[in-house]
């Protein structure tokens, strides 16, 4: 890097701003090259007249030290330590997420509790060998019924895709294993309401999540941020990364290329292109479309939860969050606003159906739950967020490890992020991954 030190970064969401972030720490020059006119990715907080609310349910999970110190530093006093619980709405009841033997009690019937109960102390008796598909994972952490109850059908409505061809790596280390000792607790002691366990503690910024990543931004300098320029065409002489060109004909030499953008439109762009059987795995690349639905509401408050869930098949949408619990910043003092997340797919919502016709699917079902009544709702938006994740199954997972053995041959390329490195990560991995590239980098 002595001789070579600047960096090009496709992408400006949050994994381009956080190498561009790491990398103006230590004195290297970066450029970002972001396709859209704004910063943040699918982390944008958007502001609509009194409203603020997030392209996301986005919270900062207290997972790395160094990352949640460093976020401090950024925001300082606007970066919040939020207590709100997260719930799981099935069959007309809320249950407590992460789930705990102890709610379940009060809230199944006896048979289903026994049924729980057993095959739970079964499952940790027995030798459970490495999980290779999420539903292995949630039968080996919960056991048949309690997965079929709360975690197979949500996911299978999440992702698109059935539950036995998703890979583990999916739950993105949520399931909380219920181990003999702790079950012998939830069931005998008194019931805890410690919201650390459900949840409930995260980092939150007063005026919305995008803020992390407007400030990392703007350490990074608006003069190295490029707006509206998409990276159509990336030149290679088989070993290392010569130059890219943008939409508008620009070309520019490249010293060291950090890719952030989903990893097919980099495999696509190469100039010249790759063999055959690299192209075709790309049709085994997925990913999931959102659309996210807002309504404003005259109520001082919907919930106290930070997230509720909704596993029924029969419920066109995964989840509602309130940004109000998050700050009380994001809406007035006497209204709030919910977002409603929906996955487009043939399995819901078919990805070309009309906002309206989303909307009513929405309404018809929040009204028939009596979880809102019409005459509340002031307003309505639908936001359609494309590429919101990269869809991770067993089949997926081989073929972009053949693609990546492929892309490895350029020695000056560097992937991060989840549509690039085809990972579910959180913003912490995110963040703790920049930091290690830039480290790695430095010591070439």
């Amino acid at each position: 890097m002595k001789n070579q030190n600047n960096i090009d970064i496709v992408g400006g969401g949050p994994a381009g701003l956080s190498v561009g972030y790491f990398a103006k720490k230590v004195g290297i020059q970066a450029k970002i090259h972001e396709a859209s006119s704004t910063i943040g990715g699918n982390c944008k907080t958007i502001i609509d007249g009194e409203f603020k609310y997030d392209t996301g349910a986005h919270r900062l999970h207290d997972k790395s030290e160094y990352v949640t110190s460093e976020i401090k530093l950024l925001l300082g006093n606007k970066l919040k330590r939020v207590t709100s619980p997260s719930k799981i709405y099935y069959r007309g009841k809320f249950f407590n997420f992460p789930i705990s033997i102890s709610d379940l009690v009060y809230n199944l019937d006896l048979s289903s509790l026994v049924k729980i109960i057993y095959e739970n102390i079964l499952t940790r008796l027995r030798k459970r060998p490495l999980p290779e598909s999420f539903k292995q994972l949630a039968y080996q952490s919960y056991g048949k019924t309690i997965s079929k109850m709360f975690l197979i059908s949500y996911t299978e409505k999440l992702w698109g895709e059935d539950a036995d061809n998703l890979d583990p790596t999916i739950s993105g280390g949520r399931l909380k294993v219920l181990n003999l000792r702790s079950l012998i607790k939830d069931l005998f002691l008194i019931k805890k309401t410690n919201s650390d366990h459900l949840e409930g503690a995260f980092y939150y910024p007063e005026q919305g999540f995008g803020e992390i990543f407007k400030s990392l931004g703007a350490k990074i300098g608006p003069e190295n941020i490029f707006l509206n320029k998409k990276v159509c065409n990336v030149y290679h002489d088989n070993n290392k990364i010569l130059s890219i060109t943008d939409n508008n004909g620009e070309n520019n030499f490249i010293s060291n290329l950090v890719y952030t953008a989903p990893i097919d439109e980099l495999v696509r762009s190469l100039i010249p292109a790759p063999p055959k059987h690299v192209l075709d795995k790309l049709k085994f690349i997925k990913y999931r479309e959102l659309m996210i639905c807002v309504l404003y509401l005259d109520l001082k408050s919907f919930s106290r939860n930070a997230s509720i869930y909704f596993p029924d098949l029969e419920c066109p949408f995964t989840r509602i969050y309130e940004p109000k619990n998050r700050s009380a910043k994001m809406s007035p003092i006497e209204k709030t606003c919910i977002v409603i997340e929906v996955p487009m797919g043939e399995r819901n919502v078919k990805i070309d159906s009309t906002k309206e016709v989303v909307y009513h699917k929405i309404l018809s079902y929040l009204e028939n739950k009596n979880l809102v009544k019409s005459e509340k709702i002031i307003d309505y938006k639908l936001v359609k967020v494309k590429s919101a994740y990269p869809i991770i199954t067993i089949d997926s997972i081989l073929k972009i490890k053949e693609i990546k053995k492929y892309l490895s041959r350029f020695n000056n390329l560097h992937m991060i992020g989840r549509n690039s490195s085809f990972e579910y990560l959180h913003t912490h991995n995110i963040m703790e991954k920049s930091r290690s590239l830039i480290n790695k980098m430095v010591s070439l």
